[in-house]
Formats: structure tokens, sequence, C-alpha cells
């Protein structure tokens, strides 16, 4: 499936911005975002090499290098990823690493390539670091100086590089050496069961980083491991029940799963007449239609903060949201399934080919269609 071909009747395009990430640069048509934490490592190493004589300027070449080779690896599996036909939301660079959104789920194959990309411009970097170090005489000699920022960026970044190459190659699920295991066990075994045996092993591989970060092997204690191997256990568990969730949609179509019978508003009701039908139904969302076209929709928490504020004869019109996501009842429910900015925010509505309103696609009736899927698939495996 190729994930950049749109819908003429889709309204909402672009990914939606992030509260806590500055949109730094755009590649590829693909949103490169800084999270605010990102900075927390720059005062972090400004303080941690104080006595080392590092200046100013190293420390801010260094983390300039630094978000570089990051934002390069996280383009090496983005650019992958969009040859191959996956559309890439966006890339969102924190201290730990960066993550890229890429939409749809690849294909064994595919996802090996993917994954490898990454540390692979790693090694590429490292390797043009490690040519100008020795060409221009200043190629690290001893230990010391490849595990200090000393005074010289270059060693920094060849270090930094180094260490991102090999660290993401743990097989460790969710990353980049986790990826490629269960790329190459998925080869065999199929998607579903090679997901569940990387998790395992992610997560197994995580308490044991949890274990060495907490020094409980006579090393010493190291907090960033910690935090880290936590967010490698729960990405694990976390990848793991979105594949089983994939594989319990097995290519439905959205009109498996969408609400056909619905209330709907008008742009010219009042909170008030919004607030009655609201009462009278256990719907939590409503479409919002100017004569036959629909133009927004109200949730029910945006119609009490409007009530609060506004009072009940304000109008529908200024309360509800005019980002709205549309789908066709044969579109595959997988594309909109995982989607920030489908029914993990508001409902997706279906229209027909005419135009038609005939569906919503609900975060609540969603997880019932999985849910009454995933017993109609345990009671076939007995």
């Amino acid at each position: 499936m190729n994930n950049e071909n749109k819908k003429e009747n889709q309204q909402s395009e672009s990914p939606p911005e992030q509260t806590w990430a500055l949109r730094v640069a755009t590649v590829s048509g693909i949103p490169i975002r800084l999270h605010f934490t990102f900075l927390l490592i720059v005062v972090w190493l400004a303080i941690a090499d104080t006595d080392s004589g590092m200046s100013s300027i190293s420390v801010v070449l260094a983390m300039l290098g630094l978000f570089l080779c990051v934002a390069l690896h996280e383009l090496g599996h983005s650019l992958t990823a969009q040859r191959f036909g996956y559309k890439v939301r966006d890339i969102t660079l924190y201290p730990i690493g960066g993550i890229a959104s890429i939409e749809g789920s690849p294909t064994p194959r595919h996802e090996l390539f993917i994954a490898l990309a990454g540390p692979l411009v790693n090694v590429v970097i490292a390797g043009a670091l490690a040519a100008t170090l020795a060409l221009t005489g200043q190629f690290p000699t001893s230990a010391e100086q490849m595990v200090s920022l000393g005074k010289n960026p270059l060693i920094f970044l060849l270090q930094a590089n180094i260490t991102l190459a090999v660290f993401n190659m743990i097989p460790a699920f969710p990353m980049d050496g986790g990826r490629v295991l269960r790329a190459l066990l998925g080869l065999r075994l199929g998607k579903l069961q090679a997901t569940r045996i990387a998790a395992s092993v992610g997560q197994f591989v995580a308490i044991l980083m949890g274990l060495w970060g907490f020094g409980l092997f006579g090393n010493k204690m190291n907090l960033g491991l910690v935090i880290i191997a936590l967010f490698v256990f729960f990405g694990a568990g976390q990848e793991a029940q979105a594949e089983v969730a994939r594989d319990a949609v097995d290519d439905s179509p959205v009109s498996a799963a969408m609400i056909r019978e619905f209330q709907t508003l008008t742009v010219g009701d009042t909170l008030k007449q919004a607030s009655d039908v609201l009462l009278d139904t256990f719907q939590q969302d409503f479409p919002v239609l100017h004569g036959s076209e629909v133009v927004g929709v109200l949730s029910r928490a945006q119609l009490l903060r409007a009530l609060a504020q506004e009072g009940e004869t304000a109008f529908v019109a200024g309360a509800m949201t005019r980002e709205v996501l549309f789908a066709h009842p044969n579109d595959p429910l997988e594309e909109f399934m995982l989607r920030p900015d489908g029914v993990q925010r508001a409902p997706v509505l279906v229209q027909d080919d005419a135009g038609n309103l005939v569906g919503m696609l609900t975060l609540e009736n969603l997880m019932e269609f999985l849910t009454l899927r995933q017993i109609a698939r345990a009671r076939e495996g007995h």
C-alpha cells in the first residue's frame, strides 16, 4: 500500500503541530522538529565538562553537530521509507535520540532496509570524521581522548556516531537492532509472531540495561541508561499491542467498523440545542453540517467548554473544530487506525462516492471492533 496516495476529500493533509516541539527544518517534505527537552542535554554537557577546559564555542559546535547527526540518522530511516512508498509524518528529536513517524506497516523486507539505514548513516559519518581527523593529525591516540569532549568537537562527534551506530543495533525492540531482528524473523514467521518474539527479547534486554544502569553488576550507576531502558521496555509492549491490533484488522475496510446511525448538528444550532441532542444520545462527537456539506465536528468536551464560556445562546459554529479527516467506506481501516490526526483526536467521517455522510469512525467503536475480532480469532484458534 502506498500511503502517499491521498483521497481528494481529505481536508486534514498536514501533520498536527506538536506543542512541545519546534519545527527547525523540512527535508523531502518531512518536518523535522526539536523537542524542548533536547536543550537539557546541552545544559548537562555544559555542567559535566566544566572542568575539562572546553570552551563555550566547543560546546555549541559539538551540540550542533550532534543535532545534525541524530537528524541525519532519522533521515536515513525516513528517506528509505519514502523510497519504498511509505509516508513519513515527521521527525522529532529528543535528548535520547530521534523518532521518525512512518505511517503504514512496512513489509519485513522493507523494514529491514529502513531499520539498517539509520545506523549506516552514522557509520558513514564516523568514517568521514575519522578520515578528517587522521589527515589533519588530530586522530585520538588514547582511550582518554575518546571518552571526553576535550577541546575538539570532532572527536566527540566521532565517538557519538560510533555510539549511535553500535547502540542502536542492540537487538532491543523497538530500537533499530530490534527492528532488524523482527524483520529477519518476519521473513519466515510472519509479522505478528515476529513482533511478539522481538518484543519479548527487547523487554529482556531492557531489564538487563536497567539493572546495569542501576550499577547492580558492579559497574558505575548510569541513570541515563535506566531512562532508555524504560523507554525500550514500554515501547516494546506498545509495539506488540499495536501489531496485534493491525493483525486483527486484517485488511478490513472502514465500513466494517464505522457507526452507521448517528446524530448531526447544523451551523445554525445553538449550544442549548446541541446539549439537548447530547443528553438524548450516547454519542460523544457530532458532525456539523451546512446544508448537506460537512464543515466541522463538535465534541462533548468542546460543547461543555463553550457552554461554560459562551452560554447556551452561542452557536455551534463557534465551538466546533474545522479540521476534519474524511474516509471512504472501502478505504483500508488500518490506514486510519493509528493516525494521530484521526480517531485518536476526533472521529473520522465516512463519505460515499457522492459525498454523502454515511458513517463515523470513533476510537470507542474501533476498540470494540478490534476486541470482537480478537475474540473471534481466539475462538477460531481453539
